[in-house]
């Protein structure tokens, strides 16, 4: 299987590699919530190429970036100007291990949970959720069972009426399925389905 987060990690060039859309979509959303500066905590799952990470820095948060692949960390760590590092916290670690996560008022999960193992992903979910307060946000991805990678018995894939269950104690800010051809960030077809997901917990 051709797995994207292995392979590809790009300086912040928000031009050439803009955040995710959910992403833009949950800090524009943050904004009207006027956040203390001491509570503007995010987390950054499966951080990958760093642009999501980068784009909450520029935004004023505080973020831990999550990711099981210590060449994305040291990528990310290595090309943060100093005016953000402060804010920034690094994590290696897979999401079948997290244990706990900090109270945090936005988790971002760009095409990654996905990668999940089934087997840990109640766990992790319920971790995620736990760990948002009221109004705060979630943005991220899931894969649809009509997915090319379907198959892949380590995945995590999902049905409509399964992601409306599981943000039962959310208001679906933004909830988009979307099943197309196309391709991965290695150039190789694939048919996709995908749930774009923006959502503020009750």
């Amino acid at each position: 299987m051709d797995n994207p987060w292995n392979t590809h990690y790009h300086y912040f060039d928000q031009k050439k590699h803009p955040p995710a859309a959910t992403l833009r979509n949950a800090l524009a959303l943050s904004q009207k919530l006027q956040i203390n500066p001491q509570d503007r905590l995010a987390v950054d799952l499966g951080c990958g190429n760093g642009v999501d990470t980068f784009a909450l820095l520029q935004g004023k948060w505080n973020v831990l970036a999550i990711d099981k692949q210590n060449e994305a960390l040291l990528r990310i760590k290595e090309n943060t100007p100093d005016t953000y590092k402060q804010q920034l916290q690094l994590s290696l670690n897979s999401f079948e291990n997290i244990d706990a996560l900090p109270d945090c008022q936005l988790i971002n999960a760009t095409f990654s949970l996905p990668f999940c193992h089934p087997d840990h992903f109640d766990r992790l979910w319920n971790i995620i959720t736990s760990s948002i307060p009221k109004k705060g946000i979630f943005s991220g991805h899931f894969f649809g069972t009509n997915d090319a990678w379907s198959s892949n018995s380590e995945m995590t894939f999902h049905t409509e009426k399964q992601i409306k269950t599981m943000f039962n104690h959310f208001d679906l800010i933004h909830c988009k399925e979307i099943e197309k051809q196309g391709k991965t960030i290695s150039g190789k077809e694939k048919y996709w389905h995908v749930f774009h997901i923006v959502a503020q917990k009750k």
